[in-house]
């Protein structure tokens, strides 16, 4: 397999930021580092993929190796999951090492897991490859070993059903399909897609997943959680609050896992730009470094306010600056400062849902899905195809337009029914 066969099959990270695969691994790291220290709360897909698809996200895994020249890999995976890596152990070569990490949010994060794994600290402003390192996502991996075009999404359904599960649905499937496969037990809810912390609270449930679709969790309409993401839906409403109640108590610093690392990111600073937002707008240059882990706002503030929201505004006033400071060291307090995985779990209110969402067999047909042209950071795909034109699953339906692009395949068999710039309609076919 080649990078242009990546590009070709669509292969984009997984998990969640959407970066082409082809380009990132368009380079020569010392160590390759898989990402499965699954820790958004209730989402367990990465882990099921690992158990029940072993065999094809190491193939993967073997190929990004080889494709970058990596002389070492290693697997961060939570230590809790004994079993799982006895399985990895028992399948793995000599090159590749399994290093536990703890349970504890956000060990997920690439910046962190590096330094977990390896020891080594990313830069402010830098990227795992300054470094020598690489992070791929299972997912990713996944797509990879499977040599294929990538048509198909793994999705936990957690939260407020009866059986929560991890599905594989086709690419561009609505959400409502998706839910009508569950037993919801509340009769009003609201869904929060990409997980409890770093997801969205949808309002269009007519949505479809994407390639880089982790989870999708069904919360009760009065549950904490849906008040605090309401309560901070635009940058208006987390400046009023941080001006009525924000003591600067600098807890919300004292847990982001960044600023732990040595980071200058300082949530109790952009709060207090906020408080003292006269037209002025003032930022702290640090604040760019905010990994977005939400962990501030949703844990760290004992007045349920948003610092996360405040840093994400300075974020953008500073997205074109460049950083000029000093190498940074990790925090001496760091170690100490984790957050456990269920002491999250109780802040958030989630205890009370089961914890497993073992791998499904269903095989859901969906009537119609609609797939996005942008499923990945860079340009569209290019439509390839047009109305009334009849499709086979994995056939493609959008090239990539340049080399920071991905191409883009029907995720079922069908009659294209509409196409635009920004997505294409495919109704499905299953006859026979």
């Amino acid at each position: 397999m080649t990078l242009s066969d990546l590009q070709q099959n669509g292969v984009i990270g997984a998990g969640g930021a959407g970066f082409p695969a082809h380009v990132k691994l368009n380079a020569q790291p010392e160590i390759l580092i898989m990402n499965a220290a699954e820790c958004e709360p209730l989402l367990h897909k990465d882990k099921e993929l690992l158990r029940h698809h072993t065999q094809t996200v190491l193939q993967g895994f073997e190929t990004a190796m080889q494709l970058t020249g990596a002389a070492q890999g290693i697997i961060g995976i939570k230590a809790k999951h004994r079993a799982l890596i006895n399985l990895l152990k028992s399948q793995i070569r000599d090159s590749i090492s399994i290093i536990p990490v703890g349970d504890f949010y956000p060990a997920g994060d690439e910046v962190t897991l590096v330094y977990l794994t390896t020891g080594r600290l990313v830069q402010p402003g830098d990227l795992p490859l300054s470094v020598g390192c690489v992070v791929q996502n299972v997912e990713t991996l996944y797509n990879m070993g499977l040599e294929q075009p990538v048509v198909d999404t793994f999705i936990t359904v957690a939260g407020a059903v009866a059986s929560p599960r991890t599905l594989r649905v086709p690419v561009g499937t609505a959400y409502r399909d998706i839910l009508a496969q569950f037993d919801i037990r509340t009769r009003q809810y609201r869904v929060r897609s990409g997980g409890l912390m770093m997801g969205s609270l949808e309002t269009n449930l007519n949505q479809g997943v994407t390639k880089y679709s982790a989870g999708l969790v069904v919360l009760p309409a009065d549950h904490a959680c849906v008040d605090m993401y309401e309560r901070y839906r635009t940058p208006q409403q987390t400046d009023r609050l941080a001006k009525a109640g924000c003591d600067q108590c600098n807890f919300c610093t004292e847990y982001c896992p960044r600023y732990l690392l040595g980071y200058p990111v300082r949530p109790e600073t952009a709060m207090r730009d906020r408080m003292f937002n006269t037209g002025d707008p003032k930022a702290h240059s640090g604040n760019q470094f905010c990994c977005e882990c939400n962990l501030c706002t949703l844990f760290g503030c004992p007045e349920s306010l948003d610092p996360k929201g405040a840093t994400l505004i300075e974020k953008k006033m500073l997205r074109n600056e460049s950083w000029q400071g000093l190498p940074v060291t990790p925090h001496p307090m760091m170690n100490y400062r984790k957050v456990p995985t269920r002491k999250l779990m109780q802040r958030l209110d989630v205890l009370q849902f089961s914890d497993k969402a073992p791998l499904s067999d269903l095989k859901l047909r969906p009537e119609q899905v609609r797939i996005p042209l942008r499923q990945h950071i860079g340009a569209p795909a290019v439509p390839v195809v047009e109305t009334g034109q009849s499709l086979q699953r994995m056939d493609l339906i959008g090239k990539p337009d340049g080399d920071l692009s991905s191409a883009v395949h029907a995720s079922i068999s069908g009659t294209v029914t509409n196409v635009t710039e920004t997505h294409i309609v495919i109704r499905g076919n299953y006859a026979g």
